[in-house]
Order: structure tokens, then sequence, then C-alpha cells
């Protein structure tokens, strides 16, 4: 209990335990103190050392030989008030710089990423539909081929039906150049609309843009993996993430027009 006591009000296990052997033992040298407490003699002077500073111990030469006592316990109740004085000067130092401190936070305003992920088909459901939330722009690069493979077809045209025509939000989509997939597109989509820009890419390089589908709108970035059996989507709601993959989708698309 003693020594909980004094660890609580700032003292080292250490200094605990070497100020409890003082008491104990009355004034003795060092060499003597560090035996007792079982330390080395340079760790014991060190210890020592912090006990004096903190006020709770005293010292004293006899023909060249340094003593050490403890003082009266009471000193314990002026070392905590004067631990006191100080965290009300430093307390009141703070409050003047808080304003200080709130500018240093307004200098660099960084919001960390939010990453959902969600499993399955039902979850790879689940991060279209949050795709269909986009406000004015959304941009695409769709593997739709693996979307019509795992048999979602019937889903992509609800995807087409739910919101890019209703909310006006135009859909610029870069897709692979298969029989396929332009005869989804011109079954149901206009790239003559001023709405809707679709993009083939033929180019053997290109192709592995469509290993997963990625999804860019508002500030968000969401990429589906659309293996049978292995179907996952990712959604990462980030500012600066969107306007890089803007970026990359822009070079894209100016590139394979060229």
């Amino acid at each position: 209990m003693l020594e909980e006591s004094l660890c609580q009000i700032g003292f080292t296990r250490s200094e605990t335990k070497v100020y409890l052997e003082l008491l104990k033992i009355g004034s003795q040298a060092g060499s003597v103190i560090a035996k007792k407490a079982g330390f080395n003699r340079t760790t014991t002077y060190s210890i020592l050392k912090a006990l004096e500073k903190k006020g709770v111990i005293s010292s004293f030469r006899n023909n060249a030989i340094k003593y050490f006592s403890a003082n009266d316990p009471n000193c314990l109740v002026g070392y905590v008030d004067r631990k006191c004085q100080t965290f009300d000067y430093y307390r009141s130092e703070l409050l003047s710089l808080i304003p200080k401190f709130r500018n240093i936070c307004g200098q660099y305003n960084f919001t960390p990423p939010l990453v959902s992920y969600f499993e399955g088909a039902e979850g790879v459901k689940h991060v279209i539909y949050d795709a269909l939330t986009a406000e004015k722009e959304y941009h695409a690069f769709l593997p739709i081929h693996k979307f019509l493979r795992i048999g979602l077809k019937d889903f992509l045209l609800e995807y087409k039906n739910c919101r890019i025509i209703n909310k006006k939000v135009k859909l610029r989509a870069i897709v692979p150049d298969t029989k396929e997939v332009r005869a989804f597109f011109n079954a149901h989509y206009s790239n003559s609309s001023d709405m809707t820009e679709i993009l083939y890419v033929s180019d053997m390089v290109m192709l592995k843009m469509f290993e997963n589908q990625i999804n860019i709108y508002n500030n968000k970035v969401s990429i589906i993996h659309l293996e049978k059996g292995e179907e996952y989507g990712v959604i990462i709601e980030s500012k600066e993430m969107a306007n890089m993959q803007k970026a990359i989708f822009e070079l894209v698309w100016t590139g394979c027009r060229l």
C-alpha cells in the first residue's frame, strides 16, 4: 500500500524502494543503502540524487563520507504541494497557448480515408448501389464482360435504369472492346447522349485495367473484384484518393483516344 501511494504521487519503483529503506535504517552511507535496496552503487546514487531533488531526503558529510537520511514523512505532503503549484502554473500557461495550438491544427487538416470491405455477390451489389449515389459525374473502368459471364446482366440493367438516368449523372466509362460488350452497350446505352460516353479499349496491355472494376464518384473510389466465387468490394472514402484516380482516368481516356 505504501509503495503504491508513493508511485501515485510521482515516485518511480526504484525511488520508492530506496526511500522506504532509508526510513527503516536511518542515516547511512550510499554503499550501505545500495546493499539494502539491492541496487549497484551507481544506480543508487542516481536514485538518491532524484530523491534529494524531490525534497524527501537529506545528506551530510562526516569524515569525507556522504550520508543520506529520509526526512520526516510530512515532507511528502510538501512535495505534492510543490507539484500542484507547478502544475497550476503550467495549466495557466497552457490555457494561454491553446489558441496557438489550434492554429497549428488548422494548418494541416487531414482526414484519414474511410475504408469499408464487403464480401460475396451481395457485397458487390452493395458497392454498386453506393456508386449510384454519384452526383454530377461518375467515372468507371467497367469489366462488363465479367458481369455478363457471372450472370449479373439483369443487375447491370437495374444499375443503368436506377440513378444514372434519373439523376442526370454523366457516365464516362472505359470498357474492353469485345463483341459481347459492344452488343450490350448498343442495346442499352446511347453513346451519342450528352450524359453517356463510352470508350472501348482493345489494346492488350490496356486490357489489364479490367481485372477489377473501379468506380470514381463524389469523394469515393470503389473497387469490385468479380471472379466467380471470390467476389468482394471495397469502398474508399477520401477526397485525395478520388482526385488521384480521376487524374489517372483522364490520362487513360486521353491516351486511348489518340
